[in-house]
């Protein structure tokens, strides 16, 4: 298999799904049993167990095995999570992707959508969305200003294109008395300095900001610390104060959150993955660069 890409509804524009392309013999042979389809349609609707998958295919669950192992070969499946049914121990399985395709012309034209899969876990649980923005007044512990505001706006504007009305996304400021941390998935964009609940969050990211060096980054997936100003991250963790999910994107300084938007955006399909340090975390640190010497962040490398 090649990679991921973004599939769109071209009347439209926004964002029908993403696919994994196909580009081997092998993981198209695994697709094209009825048992593995309709394996692949249930668990993309929803995540389930063996057991549970046997007895709405009514096959056998030695069967059912028999085709996970087939998709967990060629990597269209993976484990969800496991835990113990009737004294013996259940694994859940997920489909990685929205669905799979075989091109056999690449074309790079018209409307793409950019967004990062990583977004697709705030938008699927049905919990309302909100993107928290740093106050442009100073506030806070450290006195901080949000100078990222047109960021956020570019990244809404992008999110309205892909989801249209279903995203309920609602935009805020950290000082708004009325915001609710407790039932939504967040997006908070700025780091602690000038985002209050990214400094709230702080303690519960596992790559923090150390405000005692001038807010540098400390990654617990690496043990490396990142002090360059161009140095951003994107983060997605269970939400601290509540149901649902955060996803932090900032940086050391505001070059950094302007290179951790343009991983966002550039290399987005990277960010879905694991740390390469963690496996089990979701956040990265990335670092920007100035490919045509404009002054100006235009694109990141992710360093972790």
């Amino acid at each position: 298999m090649a990679g991921w890409l973004a599939v769109s509804n071209p009347s439209n524009g926004r964002l029908v799904g993403y696919v994994i392309e196909l580009c081997d013999t092998e993981s198209l042979k695994a697709l094209t049993h009825p048992i593995r389809l309709k394996i692949m349609s249930l668990i993309s609707a929803e995540p389930r167990y063996s057991m549970d998958l046997a007895r709405e295919l009514g096959i056998d669950e030695q069967l059912l095995y028999y085709h996970v192992a087939k998709l967990k070969e060629v990597g269209l499946i993976q484990e969800s999570e496991t835990s113990r049914r009737r004294g013996a121990i259940a694994i859940r399985y997920k489909a990685i992707a929205d669905g799979a395709v075989v091109l056999f012309k690449r074309r790079e034209e018209g409307q793409t959508i950019t967004l990062s899969p990583l977004l697709e876990h705030l938008f699927q649980n049905g919990k309302p969305v909100v993107m928290v923005l740093g106050s442009p007044e100073p506030h806070g512990p450290f006195r901080g200003r949000g100078r990222d505001h047109y960021l956020g706006v570019s990244l809404a504007y992008s999110i309205g294109v892909a989801y249209g009305s279903t995203a309920r996304l609602a935009v805020t400021l950290d000082t708004d008395p009325r915001l609710d941390l407790t039932s939504s998935n967040l997006i908070v964009i700025g780091g602690p300095a000038a985002n209050m609940i990214a400094a709230r969050a702080n303690d519960f990211l596992p790559i923090r900001f150390d405000h005692e060096k001038g807010f540098s980054l400390f990654s617990l997936c690496s043990g490396k610390t990142y002090s360059d100003d161009n140095c951003g991250v994107i983060e997605l963790v269970e939400n601290p104060f509540g149901e649902g999910l955060l996803l932090l994107i900032a940086g050391v300084h505001l070059s950094g959150t302007k290179a951790a938007f343009s991983a966002l955006y550039k290399q987005g399909v990277k960010l879905a993955e694991p740390n390469s340090h963690d496996r089990g975390a979701y956040a990265h640190v990335v670092e920007g660069l100035d490919e045509d010497g404009d002054g100006e962040i235009d694109n990141a490398v992710i360093l972790e």
